[in-house]
């Protein structure tokens, strides 16, 4: 099964966001707003207190950074407090480009037919119910996010990615 495939059986819309894994935001948006004249940048820190990771409830703080690339939600993560994930990855490959998210209206459905499909939560947020990421990268070699919208939470809600 290939990435193509993933996307298609889901039904899932066009990328929304990139997601990157960084050391430190504010160093990131002052390299790529001085060599590719990216921005606005809206920078957030957030916590969660109770995020599913791999199975084991874990409370996760981080600092993100959001720009528009076209159509194109480009957040930057960087973990303050916490083990996640996010951490695996930079241990293991340094920073780079860890997910593409998806922006569904249909979070629950979607979330329950990729389970159906084989595919692992490796983290979410229970609660709120506002994004999953699934394990992906043995057919596509990266992650997909499932997000779903919170108010104005997202910049590609905003400028209206949502599928109908």
């Amino acid at each position: 099964m290939t990435a193509d495939d993933v996307k298609q059986q889901l039904q899932l819309p066009d990328v929304g966001q990139i997601g990157v894994v960084v050391e430190d935001v504010d160093r990131t948006i002052a390299f790529y707003e001085s060599t590719f004249g990216l921005g606005p940048w809206d920078i957030r820190e957030v916590g969660a207190p109770n995020v599913w990771d791999r199975g084991q409830e874990k409370p996760i703080k981080a600092r993100l950074g959001f720009a528009t690339l076209g159509q194109v939600e480009l957040e930057l993560i960087q973990v303050l407090e916490g083990d996640s994930f996010h951490l695996e990855f930079l241990r293991q490959h340094g920073e780079g480009i860890h997910h593409v998210g998806f922006f569904v209206r249909d979070f629950q459905a979607k979330l329950e037919q990729a389970q159906a499909m084989g595919f692992e939560v490796l983290q979410m947020d229970p609660f709120r119910q506002a994004y999953a990421y699934l394990d992906t990268r043995q057919p596509g070699g990266i992650i997909f996010e499932l997000i779903t919208p919170l108010g104005d939470q997202n910049i590609s809600m905003l400028r209206g990615q949502m599928p109908g």
